[in-house]
């Protein structure tokens, strides 16, 4: 009666959300491999070797997912690997990183009956791994159905999921006893997906694999990204990760402009999370008077400097931090939930944030009790934050050590899940 009434939705709203996907695919990048969506995957029939399907939604659900793949790739050489993601970018970020792991790449089917069944009957997977919290009732229900195996890895319930999810409690006890394991970010994730329907017995709190994930950014030296961007040899560098709306970036360049009266030779490297933004971004740093320069346009010739520089490429942040004094990561100074800390934290920097961390409250709890992350809320404390570590040499090295040790002891967890795997693979 559930997946009934679920389905009667699904095509009673069929109208709104057949009209919100032809506006997205005006967009090229969203209208590429369109028929994906609908089931017809670019993967032939299994030709011997049996295959782990795994799901992530888009660009950080990716990054936590590569240690794994990466782990059961060694550990399961005679398995294929087909590895779906919603997104473009988590698409990108997938086929990038992953190409010598992963054997087909897919986009996620939408969640009809013909469609979720047609992606199955191509792709057969023993095993389905779904990261975080991808919930999908009618591929849950196909692929138990012909008897494979459904895992969540480092599963979470954000706090807006907490909240609404009781209202749909059945549903989510009818997708759950669809799930064999739900391995657990934490403690309370591990609570919520236990009052939502899923038996205490088949939930295990394994940690988060973005901490085994955060230490593959180091790929590139702090040097190599001062000649890379053409920035001045032996000037503060603040660089500003993943910001996603306009208020964070005037927050932002407030606090820069307060950071230059002090140190005027201080560089901003500013990464917006959407590279459609780019643009924007860069009128508004224009306005205060700085002259930019876009990652694209670098490195300068004639011994030429860059002292504002923004990212528009994509794939190379995390590395970039290393080149940092102090960072700044966006989506939090904003109601939008915060973005990825665990990759300035792996370089050893520290980091500042907005109050609005509820999609990485445990990361920013971590990293504030330790010393190494600073909430903030004004540009005023945030200049006055990054000012205070910009003359401080010292506590910027005992930070560096502080963020190292707190990397490492929370790794673990992507083997952690690899084991599971591999034990619900052998059980019958």
């Amino acid at each position: 009666m559930t997946r009934l009434i679920y389905n009667l939705f699904i095509w009673m709203t069929a109208p709104a959300w057949m009209t919100y996907l032809l506006i997205r695919f005006l967009d090229p990048t969203r209208r590429e491999r369109w028929q994906e969506r609908f089931g017809f995957v670019p993967v032939p029939p299994p030709q011997g070797k049996p295959r782990i399907w795994i799901h992530c939604v888009s660009v950080g659900e990716t990054l936590a997912a590569q240690p794994v793949v990466k782990l059961l790739r060694q550990e399961l050489p005679d398995y294929e690997i087909v590895f779906s993601t919603t997104t473009p970018t988590g698409q990108q970020t997938a086929q990038s990183s992953l190409r010598d792991y992963v054997d087909y790449f897919i986009y996620f089917p939408l969640d009809l009956p013909f469609a979720v069944r047609r992606v199955l009957g191509r792709v057969q997977p023993r095993v389905l791994i779904l990261f975080e919290t991808e919930l999908w009732l009618n591929l849950l229900w196909a692929q138990k159905c012909r008897g494979g195996r459904v895992l969540i890895l480092n599963g979470r319930i954000s706090d807006r999921t907490a909240q609404r999810a009781p209202k749909s409690r059945p549903i989510y006890t009818y997708m759950l006893r669809c799930v064999d394991f739900i391995c657990a970010q934490s403690p309370t994730d591990a609570a919520r997906f236990i009052a939502l329907g899923a038996s205490p017995s088949r939930v295990e709190v394994c940690g988060n694999t973005k901490f085994d994930q955060a230490l593959g950014a180091l790929d590139r030296s702090a040097d190599e990204w001062q000649r890379e961007l053409s920035l001045p040899e032996g000037a503060p560098v603040i660089v500003v990760g993943s910001t996603r709306a306009p208020e964070e970036e005037q927050l932002i360049a407030d606090a820069y402009q307060r950071v230059l009266r002090s140190l005027p030779e201080t560089c901003l490297v500013l990464a917006p999370r959407h590279l459609e933004r780019v643009a924007e971004v860069e009128r508004l740093l224009q306005s205060r008077g700085w002259r930019t320069y876009r990652r694209s346009q670098l490195p300068l010739t004639d011994g030429q400097h860059a002292q504002v520089v923004i990212l528009d490429t994509f794939g190379e942040l995390a590395s970039l931090y290393s080149t940092a004094d102090v960072t700044i990561v966006g989506g939090a100074f904003a109601p939008l939930g915060g973005q990825n800390l665990f990759q300035p934290l792996a370089h050893g920097k520290p980091v500042f944030f907005g109050p609005h961390t509820h999609n990485f409250r445990d990361i920013a709890h971590l990293a504030k009790a330790s010393g190494v992350g600073f909430e903030v809320r004004t540009a005023e404390q945030l200049a006055e934050g990054m000012l205070r570590l910009l003359h401080d040499p010292k506590q910027r090295e005992q930070i560096a050590q502080q963020a190292g040790e707190l990397i490492k002891k929370h790794q673990g967890a992507a083997q952690r899940c690899v084991e599971h795997v591999k034990r619900w693979l052998q059980a019958r």
